[in-house]
Formats: C-alpha cells, sequence, structure tokens
C-alpha cells in the first residue's frame, strides 16, 4: 500500500518477547491464599488483643484470683496484647479459672484462637512448601522458555552467555532454588524475560521496529487496531565503529597505510600561543579514556593542522601536499614525514576515518522463523564477532495508522502543552544559568576558546563517564500557592483514589492557562505513545513523552532507508526539509553537533541521518553520517563563537547566524558534555522542548493513592499511581514465605492491579512486575537495596497485558507490548512544512543577519562520501 506523499510515517517499537512468556510464572491461587491467611492472621490477632482487654476488665481485678494466677493471667493478657494465640497452658490456666473468675464465653473466644491459631500454624508449613514447590517451578520453567522463544534465547546468547547450561548443571546436581548461586542466576533470568516482555526499548531482537503509515483514508481511531499482526522479520547489523578503532590490529599504521587513508585531527584540540598545542584525545592504549596532551607547537605541525582545519583529507593528499609546499633544509622525507603522522595518530592527535560496515538480512516469514526456532542474521563468518556490530530487528506490519487517531493525539497533547506552560509559569522551568555559560559575554569568543577556559591544562584527565543528568522527577511542588498551576494541583487532590481525574480546555482556562492557539512550540515533535484498545470514546493512548522530532528514530533511519528491509523512512526526509525552510525563511544556518563515542556501548547511539548541510565538533562524520553525507560540510569549532544578546546566547561563524541541533540519544561524556550544552544553549528553543507529564505523586506526596490523569478524554497522561508504605514490606533477613505473604496482603490492602512498574522515586527507573509471580518478590528485594528505608511506587501498567492490541505470530499469535512514536504535525505537504517552518522562524530570538562564506567541501572540495572507503 503506497504512502500518501502529505503524512507522516509511524515506527512502532515492539517488545521481542510476548507477556504470557513473563505471566507464566504467576501463580495467582498462592498469592491468594497467602493474602487470606495473611488476613485471618490479623484478625485473629485483633481478636486476641480484644480479650485482653476483656480479661484486663473481668479478670484480672477479681478478688478471688491467687496472686500466682493472677500473674499467669497478666502474662496471658501481654502475650494476647501482642496478637499471639492462647497456648495449652494458658488453656490449662483458663480451664482452672473457669465458673470461678472467668466467664464462660471468654473461655470459649480463647478455646477458638488456640484451634484458629494451631490451624494457621499448618497453613503457614503448607504454603511454605508451596513457595518452595512454587520456586522449582519457575527455576525449571526459565530455562524452557529459553529453548521454546528464540528471542529469549538470542538475548541470553548476548547478555549472558553460559547462563542457561550453568542453571541447567546447577539443576541436575540437586540445587534447589534456595541455594543462592542457582536464586541469583534464575532471578537475572526472569529479569530479562521482564525486559524483554514488558520493554519496548529497541535493542537486538529484544525490542523490534517496524513502519505503517498514517492513512487519511483508512478507517478507526485506534493508533495500533486491536487484533493487529505483525509479519516477517529482518535485521540490519551496523558495525561498532569504537571497536574498530580500539581492537587488534585497529587502525592501519601510516607508515605503510595506503594512500587513500582519510585522516581527521582530534575532536578537541586548541593552539596556544605562543609554543603549544593542547588536545583531549582518546588514548589508544585504554579507548575508554580521555588523555590530555600537550605538543610542542612546530612549523610541521602547524601545517598538518591547518591543512585538516576543514575536514578529513587523504594521507596521500596530505602527504603530497606537505612535501611539494615544505622547502629548505628542514624539509622531512616520505619516511620521516610518515613517521611523524604515525607518532601524531600513536598519542591521539589525528584519528583514522573509518566507516562502520553494515550488513541487512532478507526478509523471513514469521511462520519459518517458527517452524526452524531461528531469527535472520545479516552476519557471516567473513565479517567477525557477532559482539563486534550492533543489531536492529525489523518487522512488517499491514495496519496503517488512520489519521483520526493521530487527530485525537494532536488534541490531547494540545491539552497537555497548557498543563505544562501552567507548571511553568509558576515554577519557573527556565533552568538557572549553566556555569559553563558564565563566560560568554557580549564580546564574541571562538567556542573552542571558551571550552578550553574550563578544562584543566595540568594533570590526568579524569575517565570518562556518563555526565550528570537531570532526570525528570514527576510534578514540581508548586512555588506560589496562588498561581493556577496550585490551584490545578488542589483540584486534583480532590480526586486523589480510585477513578480518573480529566483536565481539559474549560479547566484550564478558568485556571488562566495560556490559550490554546499557543499551545504546541513551533517544531515538530515526536510523541512515544503506548496504544490502548479501549472504546472510541475513551483515551487513545498512553503519553510517555513528546520531544523533539529526529532523535529517538535518528540510528535507524539508514536501516529504515536499506531497499532489503522498508525501503523509506519519509520522517528524516520531512525533518530535513523542515530545517531547509527554516533556514530559507531566517537566514540561519543549522549546524549538526558531532560528539564522538567513548565507549563500547555509545557508538550504537551517535547514529543518524544527515538533515543539515553543516556539521562540527567530530571532524571525522563516518561513525554518525556512515559513508554517504548527502555534501555536508564541516564547521571547525575554530570558526564558532558564541556571545550573550540579553538573555539569549548567539552562535555565528564569520557573521552568520546558527542553530546547533543535535540528533542523539546518548548523554556524552565530560567534556563534551561542556560543549554540547555551551553549543545548544544558542539553538532554537523549540527545539528543546520535553513534554512529560507522569509521575504526579511527585507534587502530591502525601496521598497513598493517585487517580489516572487524562487530557480531554484524549490521552492519558499519567497512570494511577500507587505509594507503598515501606514498613508493611518485609526485613531483608525474612524468609521467601514471609516475602509472599506480606507482598499478597500489601495487593490486597492497596486494591493494586496484578501487573505494575514499581520505582522508587517518581523520576526512578520503572520495573515490570507481576505480583501474583514469585519473582516479583526479587524485584522488591533488588529494588529495596538501594534505598532500604524508602517507600515504593507503584503505577498501574497501561495497556495491560491482557489487553494488549497488537498479536506476534512468531509467538503463536500472542499479545506483544508496543510503542508508536508519531511525528506531529502528521501533514508533511509543502504548505504544512512552510506554516511550520515560518511559526519557526517567528520564534527565533532576533541576532546577526549576516551571511557565512561557502567554505570547502570537507575533503578538500571533494564529496567526502567518495572518499570513505570501506574496510
Amino acid at each position: 500500500m503506497a504512502e500518501p506523499p502529505n503524512t507522516a510515517t509511524v515506527l512502532l517499537r515492539i517488545a521481542g518477547l510476548p507477556c504470557t512468556a513473563w505471566t507464566s510464572a504467576a501463580d495467582p491461587a498462592l498469592f491468594a491464599r497467602a493474602a487470606r491467611h495473611a488476613l485471618a492472621g490479623e484478625q485473629r490477632a485483633a481478636r486476641a488483643r480484644a480479650l485482653a482487654e476483656h480479661l484486663g476488665v473481668s479478670v484480672v481485678p477479681h478478688p478471688g484470683l491467687t496472686t500466682a494466677d493472677r500473674r499467669a493471667v497478666l502474662a496471658l493478657r501481654r502475650r494476647l496484647h501482642a496478637g499471639h494465640a492462647p497456648g495449652t497452658a494458658d488453656l490449662t490456666l483458663l480451664d482452672r479459672l473457669h465458673g470461678r473468675a472467668l466467664p464462660a464465653e471468654l473461655a470459649d473466644d480463647a478455646r477458638t484462637l488456640a484451634r484458629e491459631a494451631e490451624a494457621a500454624h499448618a497453613e503457614q508449613a503448607a504454603l511454605e512448601r508451596a513457595v518452595a514447590a512454587g520456586h522449582q517451578r519457575i527455576a525449571a520453567l526459565g530455562p524452557d522458555l529459553a529453548r521454546t522463544h528464540p528471542v529469549l534465547r538470542d538475548v541470553l546468547d548476548t547478555t549472558a552467555p553460559g547462563l542457561l547450561t550453568d542453571i541447567e548443571r546447577r539443576l541436575a546436581a540437586g540445587e534447589t532454588w534456595t541455594d543462592k548461586g542457582l536464586r541469583k542466576r534464575v532471578a537475572h533470568l526472569w529479569r530479562v524475560l521482564a525486559r524483554a516482555a514488558a520493554k519496548t526499548t529497541p535493542r537486538g531482537w529484544t525490542g523490534q521496529l517496524a513502519t505503517t503509515p498514517l492513512r487519511t483514508d483508512a478507517p478507526g481511531t485506534h493508533l495500533v487496531p486491536p487484533g493487529a499482526t505483525l509479519g516477517a522479520l529482518a535485521a540490519t547489523a551496523t558495525e561498532n565503529v569504537h571497536l574498530v578503532r580500539s581492537r587488534p590490529p585497529g587502525p592501519p599504521d601510516l607508515r605503510t597505510a595506503d594512500a587513500t587513508t582519510l585522516l581527521a585531527p582530534a575532536p578537541l584540540h586548541f593552539t596556544e600561543p605562543p609554543a603549544s598545542v593542547r588536545a583531549y584525545v582518546v588514548d589508544p592504549r585504554e579507548p575508554g579514556r580521555l588523555r590530555h596532551v600537550v605538543l610542542r607547537r612546530t612549523p610541521l605541525l602547524d601545517t598538518v593542522l591547518a591543512l585538516l582545519a576543514h575536514g578529513p583529507l587523504p594521507l596521500g593528499h596530505l602527504e603530497h601536499t606537505l612535501l611539494g609546499t615544505a622547502g629548505g633544509p628542514t624539509t622531512p622525507g616520505p619516511s620521516v614525514l610518515r613517521g611523524f603522522l604515525q607518532h601524531l595518530h600513536t598519542m591521539g592527535v589525528l584519528q583514522v576515518c573509518t566507516a562502520p560496515r553494515s550488513r541487512h538480512s532478507a526478509w523471513m516469514p514469521a511462520r519459518e522463523a517458527t517452524a526452524h526456532g531461528t531469527l535472520p542474521t545479516p552476519l557471516t563468518p567473513a565479517d567477525g564477532a557477532p559482539d563486534g556490530w550492533f543489531l536492529d530487528s525489523y518487522r512488517t506490519l499491514a495496519a496503517p495508522v488512520p489519521a483520526a487517531a493521530a487527530e485525537r493525539v494532536r488534541r490531547g497533547l494540545r491539552v497537555a502543552a497548557r498543563i505544562a506552560a501552567l507548571r511553568d509559569a509558576d515554577t519557573g522551568a527556565a533552568p538557572h544559568p549553566a556555569p559553563e555559560l558564565a563566560g560568554i559575554t557580549a564580546r564574541p569568543r571562538p567556542v573552542s576558546e571558551l571550552l578550553a577556559d574550563l578544562l584543566p591544562t595540568t594533570g590526568a584527565t579524569p575517565r570518562p563517564r556518563t555526565a550528570t543528568v537531570h532526570r525528570y522527577e514527576g510534578w514540581p511542588a508548586p512555588t506560589d500557592p496562588r498561581s493556577g498551576y496550585a490551584r490545578l494541583l488542589a483540584h486534583l487532590a480532590t480526586h486523589a483514589g480510585p477513578g480518573t481525574a480529566d483536565v481539559d480546555d474549560a479547566l484550564l482556562d478558568s485556571l488562566g492557562a495560556p490559550p490554546a492557539a499557543h499551545d504546541l512550540p513551533p517544531w515538530p515533535l515526536d510523541c512515544l505513545l503506548r496504544p490502548l484498545p479501549g472504546p472510541a470514546t475513551g483515551p487513545v493512548a498512553v503519553l510517555e513523552t513528546a520531544s523533539p522530532a529526529g532523535v529517538l528514530d535518528a540510528r535507524f533511519a539508514d536501516g529504515l532507508r536499506a531497499p532489503r528491509t522498508h525501503g523509506g523512512h519519509a520522517n528524516a526526509d520531512a525533518h530535513r526539509a523542515f530545517l531547509a525552510t527554516v533556514e530559507r525563511r531566517t537566514g540561519a544556518r543549522f549546524v549538526e553537533v558531532l560528539v564522538p563515542p567513548l565507549g563500547e556501548r555509545a557508538a550504537n547511539a551517535v547514529r543518524r541521518p544527515v538533515t543539515t548541510g553543516w556539521w562540527t565538533g567530530d571532524p571525522d562524520p563516518t561513525p554518525y553520517y556512515g559513508p554517504d553525507t548527502r555534501g555536508a560540510r564541516y564547521l571547525p569549532l575554530d570558526r564558532i563563537t558564541l556571545r550573550r544578546q540579553g538573555r539569549h546566547i548567539i552562535a555565528e561563524a564569520d557573521g552568520r547566524r546558527l542553530l546547533p541541533v543535535h540528533h542523539a540519544t546518548r548523554t556524552p561524556a565530560p567534556p563534551y558534555d561542556l560543549l554540547l550544552r555551551m553549543l545548544l544553549a544558542a539553538g532554537h528553543p523549540a527545539a528543546a522542548t520535553l513534554l512529560r507529564l507522569d509521575a504526579l505523586d511527585g507534587a502530591l506526596t502525601g496521598h497513598r493513592r493517585l487517580p489516572r490523569l487524562t487530557a480531554g478524554g484524549q490521552l492519558v497522561l499519567a497512570p494511577a499511581t500507587w505509594r507503598l508504605d515501606h514498613t508493611r514490606l518485609w526485613r531483608p533477613g525474612d524468609d521467601t514465605p514471609h516475602k509472599v505473604r506480606a507482598l499478597a496482603l500489601l495487593r490486597h490492602r492497596h486494591g493494586l492491579p496484578r501487573h505494575v512498574f514499581l520505582r522508587t522515586s517518581a523520576g526512578g527507573k520503572p520495573v515490570a512486575a507481576d505480583l501474583d509471580a514469585l519473582p516479583a518478590v526479587y524485584v522488591v528485594d533488588r529494588l529495596r537495596a538501594g534505598r532500604p528505608d524508602g517507600d515504593l511506587l507503584a503505577e498501574e501498567m497501561l495497556p495491560a497485558p491482557a489487553d494488549l492490541p497488537l498479536r506476534d505470530p512468531l509467538h503463536g499469535g500472542a499479545p506483544v507490548a508496543a510503542q508508536v512514536l508519531l511525528r506531529l504535525p502528521y501533514r508533511t505537504d509543502a504548505a504544512a512544512t512552510e506554516r511550520l517552518a515560518t511559526a519557526a522562524a517567528g520564534a527565533l530570538p532576533r541576532g546577526a543577519p549576516h551571511d557565512v562564506p561557502d567554505g570547502p567541501p570537507a575533503s578538500g572540495g571533494r564529496h567526502l562520501g567518495a572518499a570513505i572507503a570501506h574496510p
């Protein structure tokens, strides 16, 4: 079915395993039995305390009691107050007092409590046996599921090789769940299984991708029609460029390398008058670490860096230029020059540009994968070890998204944006000036100079780590009790408890929210949604985030464009057209910031399509763009200046306004985090939009249960949430039956749904839990290990496993979890693009209108892609 040219492509992120595999660990009868036992114990303890009160009133003061009997009754009374039932000796005492100081009804109550306590003790022993049997069952079930589901087997082979073999060996040797080694391994297996079934983040076969068109003529109002079925499978493998650079034999020796070898300088190097060059480079001997290098300036070093200032050059071209332009008795010979370049490369000051290879598999029908228990692989033995490649998996889906469903998302998002604006007006969402921006004044300064001022000049450079991220922490507390935001929270507090709280335009109007005409930012947004299968009158999806377009799907654009997978991804082309239109209307130029991967896992997240005509940062674009840069040109950091204009940061190069953008999800490691924050401070303000409105408990902390929050009846913004008192759980040393009993009782007491996401804080990482399954006990233990005295937050899983709309024949037609990535505006024709670009141009703070002279292409006047050789 051909995609209409004026609508977006919808991307689906699909869980690799069905939820039925994860929920197969459940034993609802066991947990119901444990809840009944716990409730009966609580009721028995309450009756024991009541009996103690009666003994204190009727028996203890009785004049006919001897001193010894009174002491015995008081001791019994203390035990009853503690919730314990009478024992055999207590019943003997009461029999002796019966008819003399003890009323008959109290004696009967005591005997009943004793009989019930004895039965409860027997039931406790039976529960302990049932829990042990349940542990043995799931210990054997995990490996069975791995043998049944090729996706789970592939995931375990990748993330925990040898785990299944070790589990089977321990079971065969007679180990039980109570043995620590087996318990830890089986718990890890179930964590992997839960993640593959409940989370859809693309990662190998664990999270798969499918595209489908958004059509104006498609019927219905569901993002994913209930019962929609996935089709064939395919995969794309991309070489891990970080490993290519760091593993032996690694980059070639420049003394013997081919003349076509492309060279580029290290991204962060600074020429410091009068006599040194300072660089922050990846240590070739320890590729996960940055090294601070200071070199003495020489005429030859200055010439090499000057020649490479505009981007990569082939080794032969660099060699020919250096030997042809140098003169006099100090001119080096070819071998000396090659040795000098190799020395710079060993020091990390020069880097070899290496385009990562890509491989694509053919499409495999789902029934074939099921029949043979295999998954399509694009790799051959000649490609090397699979762990040196990133794999993205794809599916087909013949279920277009109706424009009516996208329109419902748009209406709900408008309400959500108004809520966010109301919140920001009270809490001051504009961030405080970052320390790295303090050196920016009204005088333009090169960004390299500003960065050099922030970096150490002596001593060892710290090992790169993930930079500090200001994570989302839920709804903030209001700062002004009279603000519209504070009144909104007061309104929502009145709905705390069961049910749904809906916020619509009428309510927001009454609270003084910005008008609906100014709700959405003038920038394309990617909405990450969990589709719901409910009736047409209910919400169409759960909104997770709305973020700037082209970031979440960036690393899949090339794989989706490959002819043997989907053959195209219209969203990347539409985003490129939007940016180009804004450039024409403003005279500014968008510049992509390329930040090098400094670790094995980071190398995948930097990939993206070419959406801008210029890039800066890393001069080597091959890890990011691949071999085809589509004519993009390199803009050295030294040509970019930053200055302050009122409240705004303005970036320029040779007089033209620049708008830095960064289409990647990973937060870069230091010191690139500083560089990125400085440059993006000069970007378009709408390009920093991030809309997220879950975790209502961040502001309403005093409530034990918060309702489901919806936006105009169109979107769920925050699922219902429960705050679980940690004192109601268990102590670390308690045995598993006690933990099962406490968890079952907690669910019963709070009315929790069976399937939830647990977290330790409003902005914490959610972990899926089936509260009728034994692995949930380990999930809670693991979460509490970091915060033993903190409460847990339980969020309803929407949609629940039984309500998932998408079916997968790879798993016998079982339902699978899915997220929808919907681009808004969903119309991408020229008129719609022009309207949005006009609004974006109008929202841009005014800066210098001057132009930047066209610099040379990135590789000495040639299209860069033509000069890249695949290894």
